[in-house]
């Protein structure tokens, strides 16, 4: 009959938000008058749908109630699941800026090596022509 979705933004789901509490309060004031769920105040030629035995659910929750917790729950559940994403997501992104940071060292770091080749390399030049010269006067 009624179909009831509901968003949390929760991080920890142990400390509720406001919006949490209140529904929850709701949820409550309206099992008082509605101890039995919102079923028709009439009886339907409809024959009832089987329930879960008494004791699996506390007395003032009805199947919609059971049906909004268990909506919650599967909310939570992949609000969770998305949270973890984000932050492996998160590190992910971290080590990746960090590997960018040393390939940027290790790159710097070649660029010096090859300009002290460079140097090195024309020192010897030098030398050799030196040396040539030397020997052949």
């Amino acid at each position: 009959m009624w179909e009831t979705r509901l968003t949390q933004d929760l991080y920890f789901p142990e400390f509720p938000t406001d919006k949490e509490r209140a529904f929850s309060a709701t949820l409550a004031y309206v099992a008082q008058f509605y101890p039995r769920g919102f079923e028709p105040a009439h009886p339907s030629r409809v024959p009832p749908t089987p329930q879960a035995p008494l004791a699996a659910i506390p007395q003032a929750e009805s199947s919609a109630q059971a049906a909004m917790r268990t909506e919650l729950q599967t909310i939570r559940k992949e609000r969770d699941q998305l949270r973890l994403q984000l932050v492996d997501s998160r590190a992910e992104l971290t080590d990746q800026r960090e590997l960018q940071r040393e390939l940027g060292q290790a790159r710097a770091h070649e660029e010096s090596l090859n300009r002290e080749i460079a140097c090195l390399s024309a020192t010897l030049d030098q030398v050799r022509a030196e040396m040539r010269k030397v020997s052949h006067p």
